[in-house]
């Protein structure tokens, strides 16, 4: 289980990226098996993407963890943080440079 912050920058391949920080909280970290990353993505990055990304660097046990099909887990929620605010986000939700997305597991 990994509970750093690890750099993916360079993941992305060639082109212009976006950096993208993700957290788990909760069970989250257990069944996924990671904490916290920081990535590179493609500037029309959504959500999914981040969560696909996650699954290719940390394993396949990531994406059951976070998605059900294309869509969050209904037990998942996932938090945005442009700015100052959190606002509740989804699967297809676009990503902007210096995001932070947060999954909480929520019964």
């Amino acid at each position: 289980m990994s509970t750093g912050l690890h750099a993916t920058s360079g993941d992305a391949g060639a082109g212009a990226t976006i950096g993208v920080g993700v957290e788990l909280r909760g069970w989250l970290v257990a069944r996924a098996g990671l904490e916290r990353a920081q990535m590179a993505l493609s500037p029309d990055a959504t959500v999914g993407d981040a969560v696909e990304r996650l699954t290719d660097r940390y394993g396949v046990q990531v994406r059951p963890a976070l998605l059900q099909g294309d869509r969050l887990r209904h037990d998942t929620v996932a938090l945005r943080r442009s700015g100052g605010d959190w606002e509740r986000v989804f699967a297809g939700t676009s990503l902007e440079q210096g995001d932070r997305v947060r999954f909480e597991f929520r019964e």
